[in-house]
């Protein structure tokens, strides 16, 4: 063989990696409540993907659905935190008001004893709440500690939570899209969102799509969509692999 044709098969071009797959994390939050209709969480752990359930703390089912989501392979266990209108808040705008920051942490304590091993934490509605720096500044200094990621539920486009967890040096990530709302929860609507989830990360190589628990839609969605996209290439990993 020419030396240097054999020089050129053996440099480092030759063996390029291959393009990166697009990734996509699927968040499913509200697990710890559930309605007469709501899929069992049982059904939930029993899909084949990597998921990440976000548990809501103080709730009926809160320590089940943590213990379940923790003890099965390829599910990721978030707290799901409320700030407004589940605490009663004042959100100053010039300093986080003493007692709203009190009652924050008191609840960050609960949560964490309510769902050990959380790997990360995003937020449950809170359209005033992440939109309110001071409260979002002083939360993210109670939440560093605890070595949880952060992920923004960006329930307002004016949200300030990301950039003051990236500001306290905290891993974080923004999600992209809802799967469904309280409003509009059909089959047709996860599948039409989950494909503008995965045409995102094939563009910019990753997004973070949420989802709840409640609609047996969104879960039928997620069982038939998720193995045709992953024949295509699409990775689906836990959210905290798309927190940095």
């Amino acid at each position: 063989m020419n030396k240097l044709v054999l020089v050129l098969l053996l440099s480092p071009a030759a063996f390029a990696a291959e393009p990166a797959k697009p990734r996509v994390a699927v968040v499913i939050d509200d697990f710890g409540l559930n309605y007469k209709k709501t899929p069992p969480d049982e059904e939930w752990m029993a899909l084949p993907h990597a998921l990440t359930y976000a548990v809501m703390p103080e709730s009926p089912k809160t320590k089940q659905s943590a213990a379940l989501t923790a003890a099965t392979k390829d599910k990721e266990l978030m707290i799901h935190f409320p700030f407004d209108p589940f605490q009663n808040l004042k959100l100053a705008k010039d300093a986080v008001d003493p007692a709203d920051a009190e009652s924050t942490l008191k609840l960050l304590e609960k949560a964490m004893k309510q769902i050990p091993g959380a790997k990360g934490l995003n937020n449950h509605r809170s359209y005033k709440g992440t939109k309110n720096a001071p409260l979002m500044k002083a939360f993210m200094a109670m939440l560093k500690p605890t070595g949880m990621y952060f992920l923004d539920s960006r329930v307002s486009e004016k949200t300030v939570a990301y950039a003051e967890a990236k500001a306290a040096g905290i891993p974080a990530a923004m999600n992209f899209i809802f799967l469904d709302t309280a409003e509009l929860h059909t089959k047709a609507f996860c599948e039409k969102m989950l494909r503008q989830a995965v045409a995102r990360a094939r563009k910019s190589g990753s997004s973070i799509a949420i989802g709840h628990h409640y609609f047996r839609t969104t879960f039928d969605c997620l069982k038939d969509e998720m193995p045709r996209y992953e024949k295509e290439g699409v990775e689906f990993v836990p959210a905290s692999a798309l927190a940095n």
